[in-house]
């Protein structure tokens, strides 16, 4: 069977090492969303009109960075933690990989038509901007739960 092309084991652990502040970080950010930000003065994009000060294609503005400083951090730690390899990767690991993902989309498509129909105006961004990282979470918590059956049911049968 072929191999899938997925990151040496170790990179979870740097996954787990970026994860865990990122998301800590992320529920903060949603209880107190005025408290936390981050601004910088960058050179940015315009408004595209020719007729305010002269500055119409780049000017200096104050952004704040909280969200996406945020997001990167638990789209790379997620990621990391997702896509690396077990210690022991076989046809088996893929297989429960393959049902992991196929849980975690249709949990993720439930999830975003319930949003669709019962959520509206602002809070229905914060919640596309939440299931953005839901398919990789509900991912790792099916697959993690896989494995530690495959490994409990082992231990049994050994027993």
């Amino acid at each position: 069977m072929k191999k899938l092309p997925l990151l040496p084991n170790r990179c979870k652990i740097f996954g787990w090492i970026l994860l865990v502040p990122f998301l800590v970080l992320a529920v903060l950010k949603l209880i107190f969303p005025d408290e936390m930000e981050w601004s910088f003065m960058i050179y940015r994009q315009g408004d595209y009109t020719f007729f305010d000060s002269g500055n119409w294609l780049f000017d200096l503005r104050y952004n704040d960075f909280t969200d996406e400083f945020i997001s990167l951090g638990l789209l790379l730690g997620l990621s990391l933690v997702a896509f690396a390899r077990t210690r022991t990767e076989d046809e088996w690991t893929t297989h429960l990989r393959l049902e992991a993902m196929l849980w975690s989309v249709i949990l993720n498509t439930i999830f975003v038509a319930l949003t669709i129909i019962f959520i509206y105006s602002s809070p229905f961004l914060t919640v596309m901007m939440i299931n953005l990282f839901s398919i990789l979470m509900i991912f790792i918590v099916r697959f993690e739960y896989l494995l530690w059956k495959e490994r409990q049911q082992l231990k049994e049968a050994q027993s």
